[in-house]
């Protein structure tokens, strides 16, 4: 396999986000090229050095509907213009955002589906969200 990108992308600050640190750098051992995306949040902490590149996305809203419509359309053209292998959907999500990326641009994507919460309560009858 090529030493091509591979972009992760997640609905969260990646400071605090160790399961995708041990993915990045399982993909580095591999000679992948992964690259993070999650969103910046409002905490002031530095983020620590990675041997991977990372990219925090500003966003407009903080929580709900409008947050996640948000996260997808600033995936989506940060996505556009980037030539990658391969792109990894890490969170429910950021899935509308890296499949359509993934089908316009002839690329895999793989679902991480470790967060698969649609039967949770605060979702129960709330058809829409």
């Amino acid at each position: 396999m090529d030493n091509g990108k591979i972009y992760l992308a997640a609905n969260n600050d990646l400071v605090i986000d160790h399961r995708l640190h041990r993915t990045a750098i399982t993909l580095m051992e591999t000679g992948l090229n992964p690259v993070l995306l999650g969103r910046k949040s409002c905490r002031k902490e530095e983020f620590p050095e990675r041997p991977y590149q990372v990219k925090r996305l500003r966003m407009l809203f903080r929580k709900g509907f409008l947050l996640y419509a948000c996260v997808n359309t600033r995936l989506f053209s940060y996505l556009l213009f980037r030539k990658m292998h391969m792109l990894v959907s890490n969170d429910l999500d950021t899935l509308p955002a890296c499949f359509l990326i993934s089908r316009l641009k002839g690329v895999r994507l793989v679902y991480d589906s470790h967060e698969f919460f649609t039967e949770v309560p605060e979702l129960e009858g709330r058809r829409f969200v």
